[in-house]
């Protein structure tokens, strides 16, 4: 579910409790909470106590860059500022914005961006978790360590009830509300697999199922929506065409945009979004990138940078700035205020061990935990030395159990789970 910004109780009375910062929420499901002590809400309730340590470290991850002194920055940046506001950001103010490298114009970018976030959508940072059921791909994409030309890669493919029972054990052992199923294009997993597939998860575990299962038929999507899938990950990568067919043998980008418009029309939840860092990649291309992804009405941009694998064509590409990854995590809070932008595990891979701290900062607002088997993880490798975090933290502040917990998610996805 969501991680929020820790509280205190300031008092209570009857069934409410008074939080340190004059809110008044229900206390129907926590026991026995008490005067001064810290707790998450959402909602309209408390959900969680926490210790003060446990508080402190929330609130180092969430803080926020102090808003930056208007007299040192721009006039330009201010009136872009002022375009987003308005709902009128144009391709030039993206662009100008993606190439800002005065660190107070930095400061105020991230600062803006995490307002907007503020604003619209409170301090809530969304939990999903992350299944990766098989290796096997058909595709030759320049860029991917799962290419079929690679003959290094250690296969695997999960059964079906493997990956049922997997999800059951996230979803109600775990209190996992959210998954993303995710696989090479990998053909052995038929119509009547992944429908049963669906139909098995959906029937064990009331969860929101995204799939992430690559170039298939839209007869085969319909199917899947059908048997209760939620949402695709499907990312268009990169919105400049001749760049598309480089990186994708035989591929057009034209029929993988007519996809998306297509599940968007069946009902499906999109999540879509380029890589960042492309050989011949343009700050043009990235200002139409964050352009396609408010047009194909992404309710959860997917962004990541290209990071470089052994034994494909691209494996002594160059890895990309962090702050270019930053820049257009705020740039597209500033064109999508209500969008749901996940740090994702390659942002983490090249940011090192406060990159989600910083991308938050920025205006992020959710976090995809990788939950694959630890016999598997090993071998899905898209790119090298991906990043892995053992800890989980969020789980135990974030993940709770319940019909209320369902409830708000559904609120906020307006679809019935």
């Amino acid at each position: 579910m969501c991680l929020t910004i820790p509280l205190k109780i300031k008092a209570i009375k009857k069934e409410m409790a008074e939080l340190s910062d004059g809110r008044k929420v229900s206390i129907a499901l926590i026991k026995s909470p008490r005067v001064g002590d810290w707790i998450l809400h959402t909602n309209g309730y408390l959900i969680k106590k926490i210790s003060s340590n446990e508080a402190d470290e929330i609130n180092k991850l969430l803080n926020s860059y102090s808003v930056a002194d208007s007299t040192k920055i721009s006039l330009r940046l201010v009136k872009t500022f002022e375009a987003a506001a308005r709902g009128n950001l144009k391709k030039a103010d993206i662009k100008y914005l993606l190439d800002l490298d005065r660190p107070i114009e930095l400061q105020a970018l991230y600062s803006e961006a995490n307002i907007i976030r503020k604003t619209n959508i409170k301090d809530h940072i969304c939990i999903h978790g992350l299944v990766e059921f098989s290796n096997h791909c058909c595709n030759n994409c320049h860029y991917c360590g799962l290419r079929r030309d690679n003959k290094k890669n250690n296969l695997f493919r999960m059964g079906i009830d493997e990956i049922i029972n997997v999800c059951d054990q996230i979803v109600n052992d775990r209190g996992y509300k959210i998954i993303v199923l995710q696989s090479g294009d990998d053909f052995w997993y038929d119509d009547d697999k992944l429908t049963a597939l669906v139909k098995g998860i959906k029937e064990k575990c009331r969860v929101f199922l995204y799939l992430s299962i690559g170039d298939r038929s839209l007869g085969t999507y319909r199917q899947l929506k059908r048997a209760g899938a939620n949402g695709v990950l499907y990312r268009f990568e990169t919105s400049n065409s001749e760049l598309y067919a480089k990186l994708h043998p035989g591929k057009i980008l034209k029929e993988r945009l007519d996809n998306l418009r297509a599940m968007e029309k069946m009902g499906f939840t999109i999540s879509t979004g380029s890589i960042i860092g492309l050989p011949g990649q343009t700050v043009d291309d990235l200002a139409n990138d964050i352009l396609l992804m408010k047009e194909l009405g992404a309710f959860m941009p997917s962004m990541g940078p290209l990071i470089p694998s052994q034994n494909t064509p691209l494996a002594q590409a160059k890895i990309i700035d962090f702050n270019l990854l930053l820049k257009m995590i705020a740039a597209v809070r500033l064109v999508m205020p209500t969008a749901r932008i996940p740090v994702t595990t390659a942002m983490e891979t090249i940011g090192g061990a406060d990159s989600r701290h910083q991308a938050f900062r920025a205006g992020a607002n959710s976090v995809m935990f990788n939950l694959t088997p630890d016999k598997y993880r090993k071998h899905y490798n898209i790119y090298d030395n991906k990043f892995y975090d053992k800890e989980k933290k969020y789980e135990h502040w974030a993940l709770f159990k319940g019909d209320l917990s369902y409830q708000m998610l559904e609120d906020e996805l307006k679809v019935k789970i």
